[in-house]
């Protein structure tokens, strides 16, 4: 609640996008930031306004429309604007509009009419007008929606708007938060009069998956090249969201689509140009004391929206069915440009672990990755976490035990209180001098590689993204042997497709330590907490100082930590953080795995290729 109410008071005090101006010259304008866009109390500052657009009847938002008018309750025959329409047989009208849609000069209808029993799907009805008027009007095209998701008792969405002068805009199905799925649950579509029958000139299908951010999508059709014709754009947005990721404010996108002889061709520049904004947006408060901290969640969000519109995403929500293909956004700059802008308010709040896991996670593809721009945000990073080199790196010969499957474990390197290194091996542990380079076998230590609770209740045995763009999620196994326990991460899937299928895909798993407090663990780049009971998992604010596990990557006494990032080895201790480097390693420290610390953070011991190693650095 705290962070929602302070996403009021950014709303509040600045708005998040100016109006660039109109570009004659180029068939859809973009819309632009400016840097010193005035402030504004109004929400509609989170989306991008451009306002040398007019709306169909001239001014203001150019989406807005004109609404249709709501019938009289239960009717199947309505007296509206000198037009006699009757409904189809069977049905009632729910709305409609009167305007000439096919430029004889005579008023046409759109209507959406409803079965009068049942819980079937509107459908939009098509009335062409004729001369002389007062003629009882049926309908001369009737346009169902595909087959939807439908769930009893919900309620149903039916909107009607005139976006042109010849389309309107329809939407209708049953988005069902009571009995959700990832189905398509409604049906959007832009439809035009002008010709010998309605026609769809674009349609796609959304799904409403539970907990996902509400998606609304508007339309405006007006002639941008100025050759006559009715071009399309959409807007999208997504706004707010639930358990087990945090709500987020609400961040659109533009669809624009010229109308041409061949069909409806995409203008990617508009998409692309969306997301710029909300990355020059989130890059703007990035470095600012007072709004950095509000900087992940639009970033997260703004990711949503990328996720929900785009097919490159894998599992998008908007689906075109008609008139488009698969809607690709491209927008990578824009996308590492809004992981950058994560990394940077880090770095401005004194996080600088979570500045450093940002910027891996922002140079993902497919965001581009752009070596000038991590260079920059290494050395925010370094603001906070001061570079620390290393002495040599020592090759170790026991050959570390590889790991098997995709089940999180315990790594193979613990450091003891004494500062000599284990190696868990195939054949056992191996005690390692880290600084002689003696090897001999540890004969005695118990160390199991399974992830269990303290009492051995529960192991953690997965951690996948489900392939629905829905967060990923962890499964656990009692021992009891009852039935697997699954449960939702406040990790979003990642933008890219890791996902080939419908059986999901695993994720990043690190487990940092597993006691009263619940299990603490890195999963894609996002520290997280489950609790003891898995009835919920949360952000991992700060580490609990937990009991050590042989395998974790903390230093034996509990106090120290180390994390392999692209910046470097991130060791953090009391009161202070370093990120550890060493010549012979650059290049491979996010290839770094199963790292280890020891006690007074001197040593510090990893996996690369399938080969540990140890290296000493100066005492904090």
């Amino acid at each position: 609640m705290a962070r929602r109410a302070a996403w009021l008071l950014w709303l509040a005090c600045t708005g998040c996008v100016g109006c660039g101006g109109c570009r004659d010259s180029h068939p859809y304008v973009p819309y632009s930031i400016e840097a010193t866009a005035a402030a504004t109390p109004s929400a509609s500052a989170q989306e991008p306004v451009d306002a040398g657009r007019a709306s169909v009847d001239g001014g203001g938002d150019p989406f807005a429309g004109e609404p249709s008018i709501v019938a009289p309750a239960g009717a199947s025959q309505w007296s509206l604007e000198g037009l006699a329409l009757d409904a189809p047989p069977g049905s009632i009208f729910v709305s409609a509009a009167v305007r000439d849609f096919d430029g004889d000069g005579v008023p046409d209808a759109f209507a959406i009419v409803r079965p009068a029993e049942g819980d079937d799907p509107s459908e939009l009805a098509f009335y062409r007008g004729t001369t002389p008027a007062g003629a009882r009007l049926t309908p001369t095209t009737v346009l169902s929606p595909p087959e939807l998701a439908r769930g009893d008792g919900c309620p149903p969405v039916a909107r009607l708007v005139v976006v042109g002068r010849r389309s309107v805009f329809t939407e209708i199905g049953a988005p069902c938060p009571a009995h959700p799925s990832s189905a398509p649950d409604r049906w959007v579509a832009v439809v035009s009069g002008a010709g010998a029958s309605a026609r769809v000139r674009l349609a796609a299908t959304i799904a409403d998956p539970p907990s996902a951010p509400a998606l609304a999508v508007d339309a405006v059709a007006e002639d941008r090249d100025h050759d006559g014709l009715e071009d399309l754009a959409l807007r999208v947005a997504v706004e707010g969201g639930g358990p087990p990721l945090e709500p987020g404010p609400r961040v659109v996108a533009s669809l624009a689509w010229l109308d041409r002889p061949a069909g409806l061709s995409r203008d990617a520049g508009a998409t692309e140009a969306s997301f710029e904004a909300l990355a020059a947006s989130a890059s703007s408060r990035a470095a600012r004391g007072k709004e950095a901290a509000l900087v992940p969640i639009y970033v997260a969000q703004a990711r949503a929206l990328w996720r929900a519109t785009c097919a490159e995403g894998s599992s998008p929500r908007l689906v075109g069915v008609a008139g488009t293909g698969a809607i690709t956004c491209g927008a990578a700059r824009a996308l590492e440009d809004l992981g950058i802008a994560e990394t940077r308010s880090y770095a401005t709040m004194g996080e600088p672990l979570r500045a450093a896991l940002a910027l891996d996670r922002a140079e993902r593809p497919p965001a581009s990755h752009t070596a000038a721009r991590v260079a920059e945000a290494q050395k925010w990073i370094a603001q906070g976490a001061p570079i620390a080199l290393g002495r040599t790196v020592r090759a170790i010969a026991a050959v570390p035990a590889a790991a098997r499957g995709h089940e999180p474990s315990w790594g193979v390197l613990a450091f003891e209180p004494s500062g000599k290194l284990l190696v868990r091996t195939a054949a056992g542990v191996v005690r390692v001098d880290p600084d002689q380079g003696d090897e001999a076998a540890a004969d005695g230590v118990d160390w199991k590689p399974a992830v269990t609770a303290a009492d051995k209740a529960l192991r953690w045995i997965e951690a996948y993204d489900p392939c629905d763009g829905l967060p990923v999620r962890a499964t656990f196994a009692p021992a009891s042997g009852d039935d697997v326990r699954d449960i939702a991460l406040p990790v979003p899937p990642l933008l890219g497709g890791r996902c080939l299928g419908s059986r999901g895909a695993p994720a990043r798993a690190l487990p940092v330590a597993w006691g009263a407090g619940g299990l603490e663990a890195i999963v894609d780049g996002e520290p997280v907490l489950v609790s003891a009971d898995l009835a919920r998992a949360s952000p991992l604010a700060a580490f609990l100082g937990q009991p050590v596990a042989l395998g974790s990557p903390r230093s034996p006494d509990g106090k120290t930590y180390v994390f392999a990032t692209g910046a470097g080895l991130l060791v953090q201790g009391p009161g202070r953080t370093r990120l550890y480097r060493a010549r012979e390693l650059d290049g491979t420290y996010a290839e770094q795995t199963d790292c280890a610390v020891s006690s007074d953070a001197t040593h510090v011991a990893c996996v690369h290729a399938g080969k540990a190693w140890v290296d000493a650095w100066d005492a904090p």
